[in-house]
C-alpha cells in the first residue's frame, strides 16, 4: 500500500525524512483505496459491526444516541449534521483488513483502521491529536484538513487522557490540505489536527505504531 501511495518517494526515504517528523499530502496516489469504502460498503459495515465500535458525533462532541444500523438510518442522522467514527474497521470488512495488512508489509508495526463519515458543512472532532502515526485516505466527498506541530503537549503517556484544551497555547505554523477521493495525508504522531467537510465525506484513517522510528 505505502509503496503505491508514496510513489515516486521510496518507503525508506519516507521513514528517514518524514516518519514521526513531518506531514505528507499526495494527490491521486491512493486511488486504490476509493473502492474500499463507498456508501454501499458502509451500509454493510453498519449492519454487522458491534454498536460499541460506532461513535456518533456532531460538532466535535460524542452524542449518546443509538448508532445507525443501515445507510437509511445514517442518512437521517446526516441530514441533522450528525456523523460517525467507526473503530476497528479492519475487523468489519475484508478489504479494509487487507489494507491494514498491506501497510504493515511496507512498514512493520501495529495498526488499526477507523472510518469517518462526516456530513457536508460540518466537522467531526475538534482540534486533537493521536498518539499514533495516521494515514488518511479520502474515498468520497471533499474534506479540508488543518494540522500543526504539537509543541505544548508531546509527552502525555499512553493510557492517560490528553488535555486537548492545551491547543489554545499552540503557536506552531498552521498547514492545510484539501483531499478529494484518491488523495491521502500522513500526520505524524501527536500532531494537532481537525477537518471540515465541504460535502458528505467518507475517509479511511489507519493509525499505526511503527516498529521503526
Amino acid at each position: 500500500m505505502l509503496k503505491q501511495w508514496l510513489a515516486p518517494i521510496p518507503v525508506q526515504t519516507f521513514v528517514t525524512q518524514f516518519l514521526s517528523k513531518q506531514p505528507v499530502a499526495m494527490p491521486g496516489t491512493a486511488r486504490d483505496a476509493v473502492p474500499l469504502l463507498d456508501w454501499n460498503i458502509l451500509d454493510g459495515i453498519l449492519g454487522r459491526c458491534a454498536p460499541e465500535d460506532v461513535l456518533v458525533v456532531a460538532r466535535g462532541e460524542k452524542l449518546e444516541i443509538p448508532p445507525p444500523r443501515s445507510l437509511e438510518e445514517l442518512r437521517a442522522l446526516m441530514a441533522r449534521g450528525i456523523g460517525l467514527a467507526i473503530r476497528r474497521g479492519e475487523q468489519h470488512d475484508e478489504g479494509l483488513a487487507e489494507l491494514a495488512a498491506s501497510l504493515v508489509r511496507d512498514l512493520p508495526g501495529r495498526v488499526h483502521v477507523q472510518l469517518f463519515v462526516t456530513p457536508g458543512g460540518t466537522h467531526g472532532f475538534g482540534w486533537h491529536y493521536d498518539h499514533e502515526d495516521v494515514f488518511i485516505a479520502q474515498t468520497a466527498g471533499v474534506k479540508d484538513y488543518y494540522f500543526r506541530d504539537n509543541t505544548v503537549d508531546r509527552h502525555t503517556p499512553l493510557g492517560v487522557q490528553p488535555d486537548f484544551t492545551l491547543f489554545t497555547r499552540e503557536r506552531s505554523q498552521l498547514a492545510t490540505a484539501r483531499l478529494i477521493p484518491g488523495d491521502w495525508l500522513y500526520l505524524p504522531s501527536r500532531w494537532w489536527h481537525m477537518a471540515k467537510c465541504l460535502e458528505d465525506s467518507l475517509s479511511i484513517s489507519t493509525g499505526m505504531y511503527p516498529l521503526i522510528k
